[in-house]
């Protein structure tokens, strides 16, 4: 049996030809598809160039946009990770198009779970079918398969998702690929977020520019790699390998859960979004919309000292913390550039408790309170633990004199006295006493 065991371990070993060198890294390509994707973490010192690069033969970010008053409207919809609390946002998402005023986006990220909503959201509300399906009618067994030896005793991961994989392929055949391909003709992008964990960086994947490529079953395949990969939680699920060419040789990346080194994000490259007026003749107007599957504030519990319970409350408090710290982040921006900004999350008094990975009873719960939030368009204007800024009072007007004193003509001065004989003293003049009412009015202006 332990023989068994060990050689189950091996088996669950990942066969590998990784890049070699971080300059490797930095120049690796995805074959045959320019523009595929880019650094997240870049600043580009030339931000048009960097577009024309990345965005060959496509119109600008929001061409199709409705315009008022001459400025294009932009509209960003961002969906965070968040494991089987994906389902809120599916919610959201349904309820918002129920509500009847769910715009066309601009933009559309998605990390992790939310890169699973991304692709359906992007593509309309005709999709919220699908949505719903896959956030409320499928359970752990039929989404991922424990493997729990093999994966302590050398292997990738605790579980395999063959069952998701096959899931994702159901939704994302050559014919989505070819309606995510024409709304990016349109100047739409959706985006991607995984992290590459042999670089340790975050990059965005341009689905729109995989997309183009439907005709080819590598590019169909890639599609749905990535969004795999941005759901492929450290440990849990096993990463995916995609495949690069440096130099004209062929090697492989690791790719894992995309919110590893971001929970949420707005932008495809690492510059503040005043930056990309350049790309237009005058600013654009813009909103952001977030979508946070999960809540944003702690909640309470007792732990159970074993070492997976520790280990999983430990790492569920950072990506707390580092969702609350993304969320901030982006709210300074759009605050920095006049954006109007826009966030959900699941409320403090939600307190239904899942009872298993992916439980169908919660995740119902947590659509229909999404549903609501999204029906009844709950947007919070500021992160919750952000004070209101303080009312500054307006200082009051001087109020007008209407002492009857003030308003009298001055008395004459008295003629000069005559110089008295005993003293070398000149004449005095009077000193005349400044009313009070006028004093008062001199003070106040």
């Amino acid at each position: 049996m332990a023989v068994a065991t060990l050689a189950g371990g091996c088996a669950g070993a990942i066969d590998r030809n990784p890049v070699p060198t971080a300059l490797a890294s930095e120049t690796a390509t995805i074959p045959d598809i320019p523009g595929a994707r880019f650094w997240a973490d870049e600043t580009p010192k030339d931000l048009k160039k960097t577009y024309r690069e990345h965005l060959r033969g496509v119109p600008l970010l929001g061409a199709s946009a409705p315009k008022i008053n001459g400025r294009l409207q932009i509209e960003v919809l961002a969906l965070s990770g968040g494991g089987s609390d994906g389902a809120f946002g599916a919610g959201v998402l349904n309820g918002w198009t129920a509500r009847g005023d769910r715009p066309e986006f601009e933009h559309v990220t998605g990390v992790s779970a939310g890169s699973i909503i991304a692709p359906f959201a992007f593509l309309g509300p005709k999709y919220d079918p699908q949505i719903k399906e896959i956030w409320t009618q499928f359970r752990t067994d039929e989404l991922i398969v424990p493997q729990v030896v093999t994966g302590l005793l050398g292997g990738s991961a605790l579980a395999d998702t063959g069952p998701l994989k096959k899931l994702v392929a159901k939704y994302v055949d050559r014919e989505f690929l070819i309606k995510v391909a024409r709304q990016y003709e349109r100047g739409r992008l959706l985006t991607v977020g995984t992290t590459n964990l042999d670089a340790k960086r975050p990059i965005v994947w341009n689905m729109g520019a995989i997309a183009q490529h439907y005709d080819d079953p590598a590019a169909v395949q890639l599609f749905r790699d990535v969004i795999i990969a941005s759901a492929a939680i450290p440990g849990l699920f096993p990463p995916v390998q995609i495949k690069v060419k440096v130099d004209g040789k062929l090697y492989d990346e690791l790719h894992v859960d995309g919110g590893v080194t971001r929970q949420i994000y707005v932008t495809p490259v690492n510059v503040p979004i005043k930056a990309f007026d350049v790309l237009y003749e005058s600013p654009p107007q813009r909103k952001l919309y977030l979508v946070h599957n999960g809540k944003m504030q702690p909640t309470f519990g007792a732990v159970t000292p074993t070492t997976f319970s520790i280990a999983g409350e430990s790492i569920g408090a950072l990506m707390l913390y580092q969702h609350k710290g993304d969320n901030y982040r982006i709210y300074r921006m759009a605050k920095d550039a006049g954006v109007d900004f826009n966030s959900v999350a699941i409320p403090p008094t939600f307190d239904v408790v899942p009872k298993e990975k992916f439980d169908l009873n919660y995740q119902k719960a947590v659509f229909e309170e999404g549903f609501r939030i999204g029906k009844a368009k709950e947007w919070l204007k500021k992160p919750i633990d952000v004070p209101d800024e303080p009312k500054i009072a307006k200082p009051e007007a001087p109020q007008a004199v209407t002492d009857p004193a003030a308003t009298q003509p001055p008395a004459a001065l008295p003629a000069d006295p005559a110089p008295s004989p005993n003293t070398s003293e000149g004449p005095r003049l009077p000193v005349t006493p400044v009313p009070t009412a006028a004093a008062d009015r001199v003070s106040a202006l």
